[in-house]
C-alpha cells in the first residue's frame, strides 16, 4: 500500500484536523511512528484513506486488505492496542456515518479496539470509552445492521448500555449476536422471551441461532419442562465455543438447563473416592458422586440429559428405601 492521501478532509465532530493535515509521525503503534516512515505496515493516514474511500477500491481488494493490515497489526497487535487508536477512531466512525460498503469490517475493527482499551494506560483507555459514549446516538444505530460490534461496545462501555437496551425494548425481531448480548448484560428487555423462543421453534433456524436462542432462555423467564427438555437440546457441552466463534469478541455465558427426561437402568463398574462409574444404555458414565455407599455389581437407575451427562441417580437399598442424588 502506497502513501495514499484522501481527496477531500475528513469530517470528524470536535476535531479540527483531517486525515491529511493531523501529526500521524508522534503518535505510536506497534512499529512505532505511524506516518509511514517505518515502512508501509505503520501508514495509518494512508490505510484510513483507502478504507474511507472503499468505493474507489471495489476492484482493488489488495488495497483494502492491506489498509485493515495496518489498522490491525500497527495500531493493535497481538491484544496491545496503542496510543495512536485514540486518533484512529474518530475517522472509522466517520467512515460509519457516511456509508461504506465495508461498514460491518469497519464496525469489527472498533469494537476490536474497544475490547482492548484496558490495554492502555489508564486515562487513555477511560478516552477510547468516552469516544464511543459521546458516539453512541449513532452507534446504537447499527442496531440490526452490524449487531456483533454493538453488542460488544454495550458490554464493554457502559455509558451505551441504556440507549442499547432502550433500543431493543420494541424491536420486533433481534440477532443471536444481541440475544448472546444480552446474557452478558444481563437484561432481558421487551419481548425477547417471545422473540427467542420463535427462534429456537424455528424449522428453517440455523444451528447456531436456535443455540443462542436456548442460551438465552436458559438465563430468562419460566418456561415448562417441554421447553427446557427443547433448550438443553439445543446446547450442546460445546455451546460456549460455538458461541464464541458467532461473537467473536467475548465469551458467551451458557448456564446449561440440566433435564434428565429418561431413567435408565445402570450397573456399578467401579467406586473411586469423588466418583462412580456405571453402565447404562450400552455406555459408560462418569458420576460426580463423592462418598458414595455404593459398590461394584451394584444396580441403580440414572437420569442422563439428552447429551449423555448425568442429572441425578435412584438408590434403592434392600430395605426398599428411595435415595435420590442430584448432580
Amino acid at each position: 500500500m502506497g502513501r495514499f492521501e484522501p481527496t477531500g478532509p475528513v469530517d470528524v465532530p470536535g476535531l479540527e484536523h483531517s486525515v491529511v493535515n493531523l501529526s500521524w509521525g508522534v503518535l505510536r503503534g506497534a512499529a512505532g511512528p505511524s506516518d509511514g516512515s517505518a515502512g508501509a505496515h505503520s501508514n495509518v493516514p494512508s490505510a484510513l484513506g483507502v478504507v474511507r474511500h472503499a468505493e474507489i477500491y471495489r476492484d482493488c481488494p489488495q488495497e483494502v486488505e492491506e489498509a485493515f493490515d495496518v489498522l490491525e497489526t500497527h495500531v493493535i497487535n497481538r491484544g496491545q492496542l496503542y496510543p495512536v487508536a485514540l486518533a484512529t477512531l474518530p475517522f472509522l466512525f466517520a467512515t460509519l456515518r457516511k456509508g461504506s460498503p465495508i461498514g460491518e469490517r469497519i464496525a469489527d475493527l472498533i469494537a476490536l479496539y474497544v475490547g482492548a482499551a484496558g490495554t492502555l494506560e489508564a486515562p487513555l483507555g477511560d478516552r477510547m470509552k468516552q469516544l464511543v459514549t459521546d458516539q453512541a446516538g449513532d452507534v446504537i444505530r447499527w442496531l440490526g445492521q452490524y449487531d456483533r460490534a454493538l453488542g460488544a461496545l454495550a458490554i464493554q462501555v457502559p455509558g451505551l448500555r441504556p440507549l442499547y437496551v432502550a433500543a431493543i425494548e420494541g424491536a420486533e425481531r433481534v440477532s443471536p449476536e444481541t440475544l448472546l448480548a444480552l446474557v452478558e448484560l444481563g437484561e432481558c428487555p421487551g419481548y425477547t422471551v417471545d422473540l427467542a423462543l420463535a427462534m429456537l421453534e424455528g424449522a428453517d433456524a440455523p444451528e447456531l441461532t436456535q443455540m443462542a436462542a436456548a442460551a438465552f432462555l436458559a438465563r430468562f423467564g419460566q418456561h415448562s419442562p417441554e421447553v427446557l427438555l427443547r433448550v438443553d437440546t439445543a446446547l450442546p457441552p460445546t455451546a460456549s465455543e460455538s458461541l464464541e466463534g458467532l461473537v467473536r469478541f467475548w465469551q458467551p455465558q451458557v448456564t446449561r438447563p440440566v433435564v434428565a427426561p429418561k431413567l435408565y437402568d445402570a450397573e456399578v463398574l467401579f467406586t473411586g473416592k469423588k466418583l462412580v462409574v456405571v453402565k447404562a444404555a450400552n455406555r459408560s458414565v462418569t458420576l460426580p458422586w463423592e462418598g458414595a455407599e455404593v459398590t461394584k455389581g451394584d444396580r441403580l437407575k440414572i437420569g442422563l440429559t439428552t447429551h449423555g451427562q448425568p442429572k441425578l441417580a435412584v438408590v434403592t437399598d434392600w430395605k426398599g428405601n428411595v435415595r435420590v442424588i442430584d448432580f
